[in-house]
């Protein structure tokens, strides 16, 4: 399966995205004034995580579903594991390592906060702490422990938005737009970001399940090519944009759906810009850069409040947020290079080699039973 780098690309800045919006909020804590969010909303990000997730779901796995059925799942979910647990673990090994250390230098556990941390540690290994089980030790990873959760729903969702009769994906549609609308109706202006895991799960599953229908529109070139010109394209991201300053999540994250198919599609200059180096690198260590961005920020801060004691002007710290922001990435890179990737690699050879194990694991004859 080729890659879409354009896509890719566009990952890497929506971490960046994330990061950027953390790390204001992080310059806030010791700022003299109220300053200005890098992104604002950059929270968002995530909402375009799930729909590109389910995206890119039905483009890598969908033709393994329609011809094997159900029986392509395992093969599927030891692939996510692979993808998702090494680098999990690591970061959460890593926090239970520098929290106490971070006791005995700056009186206090300035990383993370639990009354049960066996408990605790384990939800978070196994990636359960996205739907309420444990306290989230690492607050990114609620995002992906919740993906983890939607994806056990991805046979039956293939069903649905994939049916030969239309009803079934345009039902689809109909009940992920509910959901989202209705999760948005809970907050003040028609925000998403809540700390609730049952809404988390429901707007992951949404947007997930609005991603696979954009997949559908994607296969569609006749009714989708429009979108894809460098003009509209440009369009979808000013609009997104807009809403996003105004601060009104819903509807930047409806367009989100819009804005993958004609990425996808594009073969115009955006594509050449997406598909660049830069852009491209920050795609590829895009979960790095996620997942271990948020340990860095009391430490940064930490640091800062020992050298520079005297609360930052707006100017000051909004150039630390974004020094903070950027300081992430060669420490992305070292993780994807020397822990995500390799790790990732070798699970799945391990896990792919058992079932090949199983699956040419000889029949006993029946004359061989006693």
């Amino acid at each position: 399966m080729q890659e879409i780098k354009s896509l890719t690309s566009l990952r890497g800045l929506a971490a960046m995205a994330v990061v950027m919006q953390h790390f204001s909020a992080t310059a806030q804590e010791h700022s003299i004034t109220t300053i200005p969010s890098l992104i604002p909303h950059g929270y968002v990000a995530v909402d375009f995580f799930f729909v590109l997730s389910g995206f890119i779901m039905s483009y890598t796995y969908l033709s393994s579903f329609l011809r094997d059925k159900q029986r392509a799942f395992p093969s599927f979910l030891i692939k996510r594991v692979a993808r998702l647990v090494p680098l999990n673990t690591f970061v959460i090994f890593l926090l239970l390592c520098i929290g106490p250390l971070s006791e005995i230098i700056f009186n206090k556990n300035i990383l993370f906060t639990s009354d049960n941390l066996i408990f605790d540690a384990a939800a978070n290994l196994l990636m359960l702490q996205g739907i309420g089980i444990g306290n989230n030790l690492n607050d990114p990873s609620w995002s992906v422990s919740t993906e983890f959760a939607v994806y056990f729903t991805f046979p039956i969702c293939t069903l649905c938005v994939f049916h030969k009769k239309r009803i079934f994906s345009t039902f689809s549609i109909i009940i992920s737009l509910s959901i989202l609308l209705y999760v948005a109706s809970r907050h003040p202006h028609l925000g998403l970001n809540s700390e609730d895991p049952v809404f988390g799960v429901l707007r992951c599953f949404s947007e997930f399940v609005l991603g696979m229908c954009a997949y559908r529109l994607y296969t569609n070139r006749s009714s989708s090519w429009r979108i894809c010109q460098d003009p509209a394209l440009v369009t979808l991201f000013v609009f997104c944009a807009a809403f996003l300053v105004l601060r009104i999540d819903l509807v930047a994250a409806l367009f989100f759906p819009i804005i993958v198919v004609a990425t996808a599609l594009n073969v115009g200059r955006i594509k050449k810009i997406l598909s660049s180096r830069i852009p491209y690198f920050l795609g590829m260590i895009s979960y790095s850069i996620y997942l271990i961005h948020n340990p860095f920020r009391p430490i940064e801060l930490e640091f800062l409040r020992i050298f520079h004691p005297a609360p930052l002007d707006t100017g000051a710290a909004l150039t630390f947020a974004f020094l903070g922001s950027l300081s992430i990435v060669p420490f992305a890179w070292l993780t994807y290079r020397y822990i995500e990737s390799p790790s990732r690699s070798l699970l799945r050879q391990m896990l792919q080699s058992r079932r090949q194990e199983r699956a040419v694991a000889p029949v006993p004859n029946s004359n061989d039973i006693k």
